[in-house]
């Protein structure tokens, strides 16, 4: 029986030492593997060390390691592009790994991660944050921070909890997802690299796994990574990507104009509180529907005319929770606590303004957010 294809992309800059231990452990350990013929691709950036030399000598002895030599320096985002591109053409993998080559991930793993994708997954993930994962107990605490709350940070920002660590650089995907967003993830690098090649997948339905990851020390050189660089441009990926970023915007921006038409109901149309604050919400949430189906969640958006009126009446239902919602909890709240007025920096605040930012904060917009998920821009199920 023919054997799958695998190729472990291993990008290196002065990872000479690195390299010499990690190849023939690789090799070693991926020899006795049945279904899959497992092949090593280093992509250098001419290595002032000497890695790339090192790797020419290695090939002698072993047929499946191969060589990308980048001219010039290209850094993480761009090396691994380079490669994917290279292996997909001269190789035609059904697999690709991202794996580092100092040595920080252990190749014992491999087989658990072609396991997984003989399971059904379209994209396995080296978790340091699951059971069996881990970090170095020494590390410093602020190395410790910044990779534990970059992770849950990616985790909340994007509502996703399905994978623990966003920011592995070990992985293993399906090459033909990597050929289809070659072009998408030009200029994306370090971290934020892994977490938007992770959110595409996750936006394209992907099956996506995890397997544990004991994340070791480096072998030798240096890390590459800037923290406070990668935490910029994540958030600013994130701004940008996040469909709950975005949703909290549109919250924000909607949330205004439900004050807005709830003031003037309440104030020079003479309507009651209650139906005042509900007359504001009837008109923020047809405003939210359109900014969260064009923005929010464009990757999902319903269009044709039909899928777009279904679509439009089950948010109207989902709308009308909202409303019942603000009445039943503006009601409650003037029944309970009262009406009152106090000056704030020479602003008057009135009770139903306090009490309809409760509402809205802590009872509809988590409503919304997991009514709109789960019926109206649902994602289709993986096949």
């Amino acid at each position: 029986m023919k054997k799958r294809k695998a190729v472990i992309c291993i990008p290196t800059y002065n990872e000479k030492d690195g390299v010499k231990q990690l190849i023939p452990e690789i090799f070693k350990i991926t020899k006795d593997i049945k279904n899959w013929d497992v092949h090593i691709l280093v992509a250098d950036d001419t290595s002032p060390d000497g890695t790339y030399k090192e790797v020419k000598k290695m090939m002698k002895s072993y047929p499946n390691l191969h060589l990308l030599l980048n001219t010039e320096k290209v850094g993480l985002g761009g090396a691994y592009l380079k490669a994917f591109a290279h292996a997909i053409k001269e190789h035609k993998p059904e697999v690709i790994f991202e794996m580092d080559g100092d040595g920080q991930h252990t190749p014992t793993i491999i087989p658990n991660f072609l396991k997984k994708i003989e399971e059904g997954a379209d994209f396995v993930v080296g978790s340091r944050y699951i059971k069996g994962g881990s970090i170095p107990s020494h590390w410093a605490l602020w190395r410790k921070f910044i990779s534990v709350v970059g992770s849950i940070f990616a985790q909340l920002t994007f509502m996703n909890f399905k994978v623990h660590d966003w920011t592995s650089g070990y992985r293993c995907i399906k090459a033909s997802y990597l050929q289809e967003v070659l072009d998408e993830m030009q200029g994306f690098n370090g971290y934020v690299f892994q977490v938007a090649l992770l959110d595409k997948a996750f936006k394209r339905h992907l099956t996506i796994d995890e397997t544990p990851l004991h994340f070791t020390d480096r072998l030798g050189g240096e890390s590459k990574m800037q923290s406070f660089q990668f935490m910029f441009d994540t958030l600013w990926y994130i701004f940008w990507n996040s469909s709950f970023v975005k949703y909290a915007i549109v919250g924000f921006t909607t949330a205004g104009i439900d004050f807005l038409v709830s003031g003037l109901a309440i104030g020079m149309w003479y309507f009651s509180k209650p139906a005042g604050a509900a007359a504001g919400a009837t008109i923020a949430v047809i405003v939210n529907f359109m900014l969260n189906n064009f923005w929010s969640f464009n990757h999902k958006k319903i269009s044709g005319k039909r899928a777009y009126a279904t679509k439009f009446a089950s948010f109207g239902l989902v709308s009308v929770g909202s409303v019942l919602i603000q009445y039943g909890a503006m009601f409650a709240a003037l029944s309970i606590f009262g009406t009152f007025a106090f000056n704030l920096l020479g602003l008057t605040i009135v009770d139903w303004v306090v009490y309809k930012t409760f509402i809205i904060g802590f009872l509809v917009i988590p409503y919304s957010y997991f009514m709109y998920n789960t019926f109206i821009w649902k994602a289709p199920s993986s096949s």
